[in-house]
Protein backbone atom coordinates (compact mmCIF):
# COMPACT_ATOMS: atom_id res chain seq x y z
CA UNK A 1 0.00 0.00 0.00
CA UNK A 2 1.26 3.56 -0.82
CA UNK A 3 0.19 6.81 -0.25
CA UNK A 4 1.22 10.36 -0.59
CA UNK A 5 1.07 13.11 2.00
CA UNK A 6 1.82 16.57 0.43
CA UNK A 7 1.42 18.54 3.27
CA UNK A 8 3.21 21.52 2.17
CA UNK A 9 4.40 23.14 5.91
CA UNK A 10 3.30 20.34 7.76
CA UNK A 11 3.68 16.96 8.37
CA UNK A 12 2.78 13.26 7.32
CA UNK A 13 1.30 11.63 10.64
CA UNK A 14 1.72 7.83 11.57
CA UNK A 15 0.17 5.45 9.73
CA UNK A 16 -1.06 2.48 11.62
CA UNK A 17 -2.35 -1.43 10.41
CA UNK A 18 -3.73 -4.14 12.60
CA UNK A 19 -3.48 -7.18 11.26
CA UNK A 20 -3.99 -10.67 11.83
CA UNK A 21 -2.08 -13.42 12.27
CA UNK A 22 -2.97 -15.93 10.72
CA UNK A 23 -1.04 -18.65 12.52
CA UNK A 24 -2.65 -17.35 15.34
CA UNK A 25 -5.94 -15.05 14.67
CA UNK A 26 -6.61 -14.19 18.41
CA UNK A 27 -3.08 -12.14 18.35
CA UNK A 28 -3.35 -8.88 17.40
CA UNK A 29 0.13 -7.50 15.22
CA UNK A 30 0.57 -3.42 14.37
CA UNK A 31 2.49 -3.08 11.79
CA UNK A 32 4.12 0.56 11.49
CA UNK A 33 4.42 2.50 7.86
CA UNK A 34 8.13 3.59 7.45
CA UNK A 35 7.80 7.17 6.78
CA UNK A 36 9.84 9.34 4.41
CA UNK A 37 9.80 12.83 4.81
CA UNK A 38 11.38 15.28 2.21
CA UNK A 39 12.87 18.65 3.06
CA UNK A 40 11.97 20.93 0.19
CA UNK A 41 12.30 24.56 -0.55
CA UNK A 42 9.95 25.82 -3.32
CA UNK A 43 12.98 26.34 -6.19
CA UNK A 44 13.75 22.36 -6.46
CA UNK A 45 9.55 21.16 -6.14
CA UNK A 46 9.72 20.25 -9.89
CA UNK A 47 11.96 17.88 -8.80
CA UNK A 48 10.37 16.43 -5.85
CA UNK A 49 6.77 15.83 -7.58
CA UNK A 50 7.87 14.84 -11.04
CA UNK A 51 11.02 12.41 -10.79
CA UNK A 52 11.48 11.98 -6.65
CA UNK A 53 8.39 11.03 -5.71
CA UNK A 54 7.64 8.80 -8.40
CA UNK A 55 10.83 6.82 -7.70
CA UNK A 56 10.21 6.46 -3.96
CA UNK A 57 6.46 5.35 -4.85
CA UNK A 58 7.81 2.45 -7.19
CA UNK A 59 10.41 0.84 -4.92
CA UNK A 60 7.15 0.85 -2.39
CA UNK A 61 7.42 3.32 0.18
CA UNK A 62 4.26 3.62 2.21
CA UNK A 63 3.90 7.21 2.85
CA UNK A 64 6.02 10.46 1.51
CA UNK A 65 5.29 13.46 2.99
CA UNK A 66 6.86 17.42 1.45
CA UNK A 67 8.23 19.68 3.91
CA UNK A 68 8.49 22.91 1.84
CA UNK A 69 10.15 25.80 3.26
CA UNK A 70 7.68 28.22 1.52
CA UNK A 71 8.35 30.75 4.24
CA UNK A 72 11.87 31.19 3.44
CA UNK A 73 12.74 30.21 6.71
CA UNK A 74 16.26 28.44 5.67
CA UNK A 75 16.55 25.09 6.27
CA UNK A 76 17.81 25.23 10.34
CA UNK A 77 14.65 26.28 11.09
CA UNK A 78 12.63 24.81 8.60
CA UNK A 79 14.13 21.62 9.56
CA UNK A 80 13.71 21.94 13.15
CA UNK A 81 9.72 23.01 12.49
CA UNK A 82 9.33 19.63 10.35
CA UNK A 83 10.85 17.93 13.52
CA UNK A 84 8.94 19.32 16.42
CA UNK A 85 5.59 17.72 13.83
CA UNK A 86 7.31 14.40 13.86
CA UNK A 87 4.72 12.53 15.43
CA UNK A 88 4.17 8.98 16.78
CA UNK A 89 6.06 5.72 17.32
CA UNK A 90 9.16 5.00 15.49
CA UNK A 91 11.40 7.13 13.62
CA UNK A 92 11.22 9.41 9.86
CA UNK A 93 13.36 9.27 6.97
CA UNK A 94 14.21 12.54 6.54
CA UNK A 95 15.90 13.67 2.68
CA UNK A 96 17.02 16.32 1.19
CA UNK A 97 15.27 17.74 -2.01
CA UNK A 98 18.55 17.48 -4.44
CA UNK A 99 19.04 13.77 -3.71
CA UNK A 100 18.80 10.60 -6.47
CA UNK A 101 17.98 7.12 -3.77
CA UNK A 102 19.48 3.70 -5.12
CA UNK A 103 17.58 1.29 -6.61
CA UNK A 104 16.65 -0.74 -3.38
CA UNK A 105 16.26 2.49 -1.38
CA UNK A 106 13.07 1.34 0.38
CA UNK A 107 13.87 -2.08 0.81
CA UNK A 108 17.66 -0.76 2.76
CA UNK A 109 15.68 1.54 4.44
CA UNK A 110 13.35 -0.80 5.86
CA UNK A 111 16.16 -3.18 6.98
CA UNK A 112 17.63 0.13 8.84
CA UNK A 113 14.52 0.73 10.60
CA UNK A 114 15.42 -0.93 14.00
CA UNK A 115 18.55 0.94 14.17
CA UNK A 116 18.00 3.93 15.60
CA UNK A 117 19.75 7.00 13.74
CA UNK A 118 21.10 5.96 10.51
CA UNK A 119 23.40 8.10 8.20
CA UNK A 120 22.62 7.36 4.64
CA UNK A 121 25.33 9.70 2.63
CA UNK A 122 28.99 10.33 3.04
CA UNK A 123 31.05 13.05 1.47
CA UNK A 124 34.47 14.27 2.86
CA UNK A 125 33.98 17.55 2.07
CA UNK A 126 31.36 17.64 4.61
CA UNK A 127 33.93 16.59 7.36
CA UNK A 128 32.94 12.79 6.72
CA UNK A 129 35.37 10.39 7.74
CA UNK A 130 34.70 7.19 5.33
CA UNK A 131 36.47 4.78 7.89
CA UNK A 132 33.72 5.06 10.07
CA UNK A 133 31.20 2.70 8.83
CA UNK A 134 28.39 0.66 10.63
CA UNK A 135 27.87 1.11 14.15
CA UNK A 136 29.64 3.78 15.04
CA UNK A 137 29.93 6.21 18.41
CA UNK A 138 27.79 9.58 18.06
CA UNK A 139 31.37 11.52 17.83
CA UNK A 140 32.48 9.06 14.75
CA UNK A 141 28.73 10.13 12.90
CA UNK A 142 29.45 11.42 9.62
CA UNK A 143 28.06 14.73 9.11
CA UNK A 144 26.13 15.39 6.28
CA UNK A 145 22.54 15.48 5.85
CA UNK A 146 21.27 14.21 2.80
CA UNK A 147 19.89 11.56 4.06
CA UNK A 148 19.29 10.41 7.62
CA UNK A 149 16.98 8.33 9.73
CA UNK A 150 16.09 10.06 13.19
CA UNK A 151 13.86 8.58 15.89
CA UNK A 152 11.01 10.70 16.16
CA UNK A 153 10.98 11.23 20.11
CA UNK A 154 14.49 12.12 19.42
CA UNK A 155 13.79 14.71 16.46
CA UNK A 156 11.46 16.47 19.00
CA UNK A 157 13.78 16.76 21.40
CA UNK A 158 15.93 18.38 18.95
CA UNK A 159 13.39 20.71 17.80
CA UNK A 160 12.77 21.47 21.75
CA UNK A 161 15.88 22.68 22.22
CA UNK A 162 16.12 24.59 19.44
CA UNK A 163 13.54 26.54 20.20
CA UNK A 164 14.19 26.96 23.98
CA UNK A 165 16.93 29.32 22.91
CA UNK A 166 19.31 28.26 25.36
CA UNK A 167 21.82 26.53 22.97
CA UNK A 168 22.57 30.02 21.86
CA UNK A 169 24.35 30.83 25.32
CA UNK A 170 26.46 28.12 24.18
CA UNK A 171 30.14 28.96 23.42
CA UNK A 172 30.92 25.53 20.98
CA UNK A 173 32.67 27.02 18.04
CA UNK A 174 29.70 25.40 16.21
CA UNK A 175 26.83 26.41 17.68
CA UNK A 176 28.87 30.23 17.88
CA UNK A 177 28.63 30.15 13.75
CA UNK A 178 25.44 29.61 13.63
CA UNK A 179 23.53 31.95 15.52
CA UNK A 180 21.63 34.84 13.32
CA UNK A 181 22.25 32.06 10.37
CA UNK A 182 19.79 30.34 8.21
CA UNK A 183 21.63 27.26 7.70
CA UNK A 184 23.39 24.34 9.55
CA UNK A 185 20.61 21.92 10.15
CA UNK A 186 23.24 18.83 9.83
CA UNK A 187 26.14 21.37 12.63
CA UNK A 188 22.92 21.69 14.48
CA UNK A 189 21.78 18.11 15.11
CA UNK A 190 25.29 17.42 15.40
CA UNK A 191 26.44 19.25 18.17
CA UNK A 192 22.68 18.13 19.95
CA UNK A 193 23.60 14.59 19.50
CA UNK A 194 27.05 15.51 21.09
CA UNK A 195 25.40 17.07 24.07
CA UNK A 196 22.71 15.15 24.54
CA UNK A 197 23.65 11.84 23.36
CA UNK A 198 26.90 11.69 23.58
CA UNK A 199 26.99 7.79 25.01
CA UNK A 200 24.55 6.83 22.30
CA UNK A 201 25.49 4.96 18.99
CA UNK A 202 24.45 5.81 15.13
CA UNK A 203 24.61 3.52 12.22
CA UNK A 204 26.65 5.16 9.45
CA UNK A 205 25.21 3.40 5.93
CA UNK A 206 27.76 1.46 3.46
CA UNK A 207 27.45 1.74 0.65
CA UNK A 208 25.34 5.41 1.13
CA UNK A 209 21.39 5.31 0.14
CA UNK A 210 21.51 8.47 -2.06
CA UNK A 211 23.35 10.16 -4.23
CA UNK A 212 23.61 13.95 -4.16
CA UNK A 213 23.07 15.52 -7.34
CA UNK A 214 22.13 19.25 -6.82
CA UNK A 215 24.72 20.03 -9.75
CA UNK A 216 21.71 18.16 -11.73
CA UNK A 217 18.91 19.72 -10.55
CA UNK A 218 19.92 23.30 -10.87
CA UNK A 219 22.91 23.75 -8.50
CA UNK A 220 23.07 24.33 -4.37
CA UNK A 221 20.82 26.73 -2.89
CA UNK A 222 22.65 27.09 0.15
CA UNK A 223 26.19 27.47 -1.35
CA UNK A 224 26.28 28.75 -5.03
CA UNK A 225 29.87 29.60 -4.73
CA UNK A 226 31.17 26.10 -3.91
CA UNK A 227 33.61 24.81 -6.01
CA UNK A 228 33.24 21.13 -5.89
CA UNK A 229 30.69 18.36 -6.32
CA UNK A 230 29.54 17.07 -3.00
CA UNK A 231 28.79 13.71 -4.18
CA UNK A 232 28.70 10.36 -1.89
CA UNK A 233 31.55 8.87 -1.43
CA UNK A 234 30.27 5.10 -1.37
CA UNK A 235 28.40 4.93 -4.46
CA UNK A 236 29.07 3.53 -7.21
CA UNK A 237 25.92 3.47 -9.79
CA UNK A 238 26.37 6.03 -12.23
CA UNK A 239 24.64 4.30 -14.41
CA UNK A 240 21.32 5.45 -12.71
CA UNK A 241 22.94 9.15 -12.20
CA UNK A 242 22.90 8.91 -16.51
CA UNK A 243 19.45 7.77 -16.40
CA UNK A 244 18.32 10.91 -14.33
CA UNK A 245 20.10 13.10 -17.04
CA UNK A 246 18.27 11.64 -19.33
CA UNK A 247 14.54 11.96 -17.61
CA UNK A 248 15.33 15.48 -16.76
CA UNK A 249 16.27 16.55 -20.29
CA UNK A 250 12.71 14.25 -21.35
CA UNK A 251 10.96 16.63 -18.82
CA UNK A 252 12.15 19.41 -20.01
CA UNK A 253 11.74 18.99 -24.17
CA UNK A 254 15.49 18.57 -24.73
Amino acid sequence: MSALTNTGCGCTKLIEFIIRDPEEKSREITVFVMKIMIHACPQRMWYVEDLLIPQLLEQGADSVAIWNDDEGLGNLEACMRAFRHCAGHGGTWHIQDDVLPCRDFVQRCREYESDGIVYGFCNEQFRDDPENTGRVRVSDAWHSFQCVRIPDDTARECSEWFYSGGWRESTLPELAILKGMKKGDDSFFREFLLMRRSRSSVTNAEPNLVEHVDWIVGGSILSPWRGFLARAYYWEDEALVEDLKQQIMRLRGA
